[in-house]
């Protein structure tokens, strides 16, 4: 774990084995999933403004359609906003406890910038195979070493905005943490939860609903998951932003008179 903070640095932490994650992520059928390829560390890294433009649609490029088959053409191009999801197998007794089991990451601009599946570290009782698309066949000669993943991952998101729908599941997975000011969760987003009624929407009712696009519809692909999270905060992403600025200067100027009347009340016992 001292190799995942040396590389988080003060953005993030290791956390305990989580093995209770709740709401269980779906993912694609993997049964063609192609060999994934591994993100350099010395990949391009778009600026905050061009990307700003980007969603602004000032200099939008053209996101790739969500079909895009998980595990093919890799972009090195790294963005400030990525978009991430995470698949997960069960273990335990009664297959509950989750295993992480598929790591997808795409770009501001829906590219796979990460897509790899992984090996559980505890035996596997119930795979999700309706639900996941993945068995055993695939994890054992596709997975890849969950200290080496978590390094990566944990590496590409270092310092992101990171997108993603009740996300908190994935970094429990995930076993690290990400700083909350960076995480744009669609699950937790007001204006989205209204549609459930202050209740937790489902990433495929936000999308039947604003996207008026039909998901997850039999197995269920990471990289669409993740591509949908993100469109959704795209369709949104001004008043998203506006919203955390208006709190930010709420909570600043609340710490402002909070430490003026503390100086008053410390002026007033000296005397």
């Amino acid at each position: 774990s001292s190799g995942i903070n040396a590389e988080y640095g003060k953005t993030g932490r290791i956390k305990k084995r989580v093995k209770r994650g709740g709401a269980v992520h779906i993912s694609a059928d993997c049964a063609k999933l192609n060999d994934v390829t591994n993100v350099s560390s010395h990949v391009k890294d778009v600026s905050e403004k061009e990307v700003d433009k980007s969603l602004d649609g000032k200099r939008r490029r053209k996101t790739k359609p969500l079909t895009i088959q998980a595990g093919k053409e890799i972009s090195n191009n790294i963005t400030h906003r990525l978009a991430l999801d995470c698949e997960m197998v069960g273990s335990g007794k009664d297959g509950s406890d989750n295993q992480l089991a598929r790591v997808s990451i795409v770009n501001v601009y829906g590219d796979i910038v990460y897509d790899k599946i992984v090996l559980p570290r505890e035996v596997v009782t119930d795979y999700r195979s309706l639900i996941t698309g993945l068995n055993k066949e695939i994890i054992t000669s596709k997975g890849v070493q969950f200290k080496q993943v978590q390094r990566e991952v944990a590496d590409i998101l270092k310092d992101k905005v990171v997108i993603g729908h009740d996300i908190k599941h994935d970094f429990n997975v995930l076993e690290f943490s990400h700083p909350k000011p960076l995480i744009r969760d669609t699950a937790k987003y007001k204006p989205f939860k209204a549609l459930s009624k202050g209740n937790t929407p489902s990433l495929k009712k936000l999308c039947r609903e604003i996207l008026k696009t039909s998901v997850q519809e039999g197995a269920h692909d990471s990289v669409e998951d993740a591509r949908n999270a993100l469109q959704l905060y795209r369709m949104h992403r001004t008043s998203w932003e506006r919203s955390i600025k208006r709190h930010k200067k709420k909570a600043q100027k609340n710490d402002s008179q909070d430490q003026e009347g503390s100086d008053e009340l410390q002026d007033s016992d000296d005397s």
